[in-house]
């Protein structure tokens, strides 16, 4: 991979989540294990460093940490009226659309500080669903989108409460193909409802977008491990 680049296919050799945060390190080290995973690419750390150097989202940041209570609709709007240089915008539509294989995208968070062993930030960043690769102005939004979602009131209060420096986190972005879901869910390795030595399977019909929202009830099944 060209780690400088604006964005390139995951291939197994990094797994460094200081460059592609928590899901893209997890996803490039399975590939390094030799399991099967489709093709996806990441928007590396460094371009989301790139973009909050600018002067517009240097302000608007400061105002952040500052405490003033920005809201996300505002933080949204200056990092969407960025522009980056066209030799990286260039490549994230590039390999997009080598991911997209035809297919639209998930365009999904992935902080460089996320889910730790005693820390978990499930569901306070964005992703996008269902992304089309084809048109680059979309596409680029909606980088820029789960980028300011770091920026947002709730995950920039929750990291506050447990006294995570704002200094010390970045974004990537994981670009993975959708595929016509007949039932989505999630997987937990350990049973959160106490079942010792099982897993629990959550799953809803179609996207599970509806059930990591809260918003539609699972069927759910405790499985052994």
């Amino acid at each position: 991979m060209t780690v400088d680049a604006g964005a390139f296919v995951l291939d197994g050799t990094s797994g460094d989540a200081a460059m592609l945060g928590g899901k893209g390190a997890a996803l490039d080290r399975l590939i390094g294990w030799g399991l099967t995973v489709p093709t996806t690419g990441v928007v590396p750390a460094s371009v989301y460093r790139l973009l909050v150097g600018m002067p517009a989202v240097e302000d608007l940041l400061g105002r952040v940490r500052a405490g003033d209570p920005v809201p996300a609709e505002e933080v949204d709007a200056v990092f969407a009226a960025q522009d980056l240089p066209p030799t990286l915008t260039d490549r994230v539509v590039s390999v997009a659309a080598e991911v997209a294989e035809g297919r639209t995208l998930a365009v999904r968070s992935s902080a460089t500080v996320e889910d730790l062993d005693q820390l978990s930030f499930a569901g306070q960043y964005r992703s996008l669903l269902d992304i089309d690769p084809e048109d680059p102005e979309i596409l680029l939004r909606s980088v820029k989108l789960v980028w300011a979602s770091l920026w947002h009131p709730a995950p920039h209060s929750y990291r506050s409460t447990l006294g995570v420096d704002d200094r010390d986190i970045a974004m990537a972005v994981v670009l993975m193909r959708m595929v016509p879901a007949r039932h989505a869910g999630v997987v937990f390795t350990v049973d959160p409802g106490g079942t010792a030595g099982a897993a629990r399977i959550e799953a809803v019909e179609g996207l599970a977008e509806s059930l990591v929202s809260g918003d539609r009830t699972p069927e759910a099944f405790v499985a052994d491990r």
